[in-house]
């Protein structure tokens, strides 16, 4: 009787032991996976953006439209509109914190020009002395590009 209990009892100790070692490769794994989850949602270096951002902008297309960042409030200029520009907050985000319907496709990599005070939201691109702002128009029912030179 011994005899046979013995290859029972291997058995389950190989198994109980094999449970255990697949326990911990799957929370190394899952560590790994937050580790890399970790480095991918670092976000948008928020303050470098708001950096590049200060100063006078210049629409290529249409000279007339400005955009002017000073620290974290901006002011858009165009002609013909009914209300004197004046700055307003501005704030950098991954997405849009309104309903919003003019921002569609947003992709992972996206940075948001967010402005509270008139709820609007546009996408954001700011590259050496260009700067993007992109969406989409329920006008038109396009997507839109403007797009600004760095003034001097």
């Amino acid at each position: 009787m011994r005899l046979k209990s013995n290859p029972i009892l291997i058995i389950l100790i190989v198994l109980i032991l094999s449970c255990k070692n697949q326990n911990k490769e799957n929370g190394s794994s899952s560590h790994q996976q937050y580790e890399i989850a970790e480095k991918d949602n670092q976000g948008i270096e928020k303050d470098k953006i708001i950096e590049q951002l200060q100063g006078k902008w210049k629409e290529i297309e249409y000279p007339y439209r400005t955009a002017e960042f000073e620290e974290s409030t901006v002011k858009f200029v165009e002609e013909g509109t009914q209300y004197n520009p004046k700055f307003e907050k501005f704030e950098v985000a991954e997405n849009c914190q309104f309903d919003n319907n003019n921002i569609r496709d947003l992709k992972p990599n996206d940075v948001i020009l967010t402005l509270p005070e008139t709820a609007r939201c546009e996408k954001l691109m700011v590259s050496n002395d260009t700067l993007t702002l992109s969406g989409f128009s329920t006008n038109t029912n396009e997507d839109y590009t403007i797009i600004y030179l760095k003034a001097n």
